[in-house]
């Protein structure tokens, strides 16, 4: 019965096997998802949002096939948007069978421009022909697709998941194949045991003398001792009769050396070998026996810690709810730029200025440059393609960025601020203001300002947080920042006597001591100038002012305004004398009618809140001047 029994165990065995190995095999799912797009669009873009990739868990792979160049950027969902603005485009989905579908939006079919380049972009992939590539992307971003410029997207774009095999029943029929297997293995070893108890002696009453009983029944013989009468053996004749063995006369069995010397010790302690060395031989076969049926024990325990993907799991429930912030990032508009971002930004206008200022190219300088800084670099490279003595601009500082203050915001104009330091440590630190006029326009450089000495920048966020602007007529701050500027040159026109003075600090003010009044009072009373008339003016600048908030409340503002000084005779035959810059502007080395400088002076001011202590003024933390334009007092 234990047989049979032990038969069926093992057929079962290996049936529930080969079901769990085919489960792993030739029952196994595919090991990835792929979705194909196979619907053409006239769309010039199609759109992958982070929810549609994200239907499916893991890495995606895209694989994208055009007959010309292929582009794919990514970018955070407001910024492709705002970049693809009104423009026809094709936003990708995901049906219930797991295929791509195109959901046109959009009406306005004018080409669009090249989609790589922008600032605004985390990643670019370009390749020709063909594009693939590998990307997690994240709830929150997107993916644009671009072809040709002007020409339709590409309509072949696979997508491909990595599928979690899950294959429940490979647990369960391995462990219940090993634990048949186990008991198979045991109902045989029972079978055996119990066959060789039952089958009793066949040519011998008792059991064989072991190697050891026969030597010593060889020596008690040698010395003469009776023996035991189970000493004699029954042995089979020739004839098939059975005789006795006498130990004293019995060869020694082949290859056992013989016994020449009667061993020492006391007969009384044989038994108690003899039941020694059968108690270790049933433990040694017993040993064997738990050994072959403790294999597949251990397997099938060594199962029950496999992956969840072998074994059959609960269906989920669904308890999703609405996601809460878990911290401020989450409860603020996003930054205009990350870290990284502004990292491509800088070093791209550090390259594209180093040129246009070695070529004195303002087309190039256009590139990166903008309102006042563009103004000035124009000027500049007048001045220096008639003049080799001429001065260029201080560059781009090419240091390390100090500080870096994005503006909150999902809108356009975007602002940026940052404190970039020089290689050479005896040099200032700058402060740069650029500015992303729309989501198609790369970031430009508006302001930049020299930090003075000793001044110490209020505290602002991090860069993950950002700041947000503030409009010009905002009654959150001591002063509106639209009054601010044109206060500022005023006090710089009548010191202590013009009535904005006490809105500022004028202790620690490098600006002031530069070009303030008292510096306008000492050129009046310079005797080389005593038969001229200096006068000085200022005058709004067309580029608006640009501020973001610190942490006290306040707000860092940049701004600029122009100066102009008149230089006139006041006798007849005098001739005013310009400046070589100032004489190649205005054409003329020398004038009886007089000369005109304008220039124009960047600032950034620290403005206090509203509720701000009593004594808290408006600080100058940074400036700039250079010459923008000259020209000869008409008459």
């Amino acid at each position: 019965m234990r047989y049979i029994l032990a038969a069926v165990s093992l057929v079962i065995s290996l049936v529930l096997l080969g079901l769990g190995i085919g489960q792993r095999t030739i029952w196994a799912p595919p090991d990835s998802i792929v979705s194909q797009l196979e619907q053409p669009t006239d769309a010039q873009l199609i759109v992958f949002s982070g929810e549609t990739l994200n239907t499916h868990d893991g890495r995606q792979t895209l694989t994208i096939t055009d007959d010309g160049p292929v582009t794919a950027v990514v970018g955070r969902d407001h910024d492709v948007l705002g970049w693809i603005g009104d423009t026809r485009y094709a936003a990708a989905q995901l049906d219930d069978q797991d295929s791509l579908t195109l959901d046109e939006q959009g009406s306005d079919t004018e080409p669009v421009p090249a989609i790589a380049g922008n600032d605004m972009w985390i990643e670019v992939h370009e390749g020709e022909g063909r594009l693939q590539f590998d990307i997690d992307l994240p709830v929150g971003f997107s993916i644009a697709i671009a072809g040709e410029p002007g020409t339709p997207a590409p309509a072949d774009v696979r997508v491909d998941w990595p599928f979690d095999a899950k294959t429940p029943l490979f647990g369960p029929l391995m462990t219940a194949g090993l634990v048949f297997l186990a008991l198979a293995l045991l109902f045989f070893l029972l079978a055996l045991r119990s066959h060789r108890r039952r089958r009793g002696p066949q040519r011998r009453s008792h059991r064989d003398l072991s190697r050891s009983e026969r030597r010593a029944l060889q020596r008690d013989a040698r010395a003469g001792l009776p023996l035991p009468d189970r000493a004699i053996e029954p042995t089979a004749s020739a004839d098939g009769e059975q005789g006795a063995i006498d130990p004293a006369t019995a060869e020694p069995e082949v290859g056992e050396p013989p016994v020449s010397e009667p061993e020492t010790g006391d007969p009384e302690t044989r038994p108690e070998q003899e039941r020694g060395t059968a108690e270790r031989r049933a433990a040694s076969r017993t040993r064997r026996r738990v050994g072959l049926i403790a294999i597949p024990v251990l397997a099938s325990i060594a199962l029950t810690g496999c992956g969840p993907q072998y074994w059959p799991s609960p269906a989920p429930t669904d308890t999703a709810a609405e996601p809460t912030p878990t911290s401020l990032e989450e409860t603020l508009p996003p930054v205009a730029l990350t870290e990284n971002q502004f990292e491509r930004v800088l070093e791209s206008t550090r390259a594209i200025v180093g040129q246009a200022d070695e070529d004195l190219d303002a087309v190039t300088a256009a590139r990166r440059l903008a309102g006042p800084m563009l103004a000035a670099r124009q000027t500049n490279y007048q001045i220096r393609s008639q003049s080799e003595d001429a001065e260029a601009l201080p560059g781009i500082p090419d240091g390390e960025v100090q500080l870096l203050l994005p503006q909150q915001t999902e809108a356009w104009p975007r602002t940026v601020m940052a404190v970039v330091a020089w290689e050479n440590a005896e040099q200032a630190q700058s402060t740069l203001v650029f500015e992303q006029a729309e989501p198609r326009a790369n970031y430009r450089l508006i302001y930049q300002t020299t930090l003075g000495s000793g001044v110490q920048l209020p505290a602002v966020a991090s860069p993950t947080i950002g700041a947000a602007s503030l409009p010009d007529n905002t009654v959150l701050l001591q002063r509106q920042p639209g009054e601010i500027t044109m206060a500022y040159a005023d006090v710089l026109l009548n010191g202590e006597e013009s009535e904005f003075a006490s809105w500022f600090q004028e202790e620690g003010d490098a600006l002031r001591e530069q070009i303030g009044k008292a510096y306008k009072d000492e050129q009046r009373a310079n005797p080389d100038l005593e038969l001229t008339n200096l006068e000085w003016f200022n005058g709004e600048d067309e580029s608006a002012p640009m501020m973001l908030v610190t942490n006290d409340g306040g707000a860092l503002l940049a701004t600029s305004f122009t100066e102009t000084q008149r230089t006139t005779p006041t006798e007849e035959g005098v001739e005013v004398s310009a400046s070589a810059g100032a004489a190649i502007l205005a054409g003329v080395d020398q004038s009886e009618t007089g000369i005109e400088q304008t220039y124009q002076i960047q600032v950034l001011f620290a403005v206090p809140p509203a509720g701000a202590p009593e004594g808290a003024r408006i600080q100058v933390v940074g400036y700039a001047q250079s010459l923008l334009d000259a020209r000869e007092v008409q008459e």
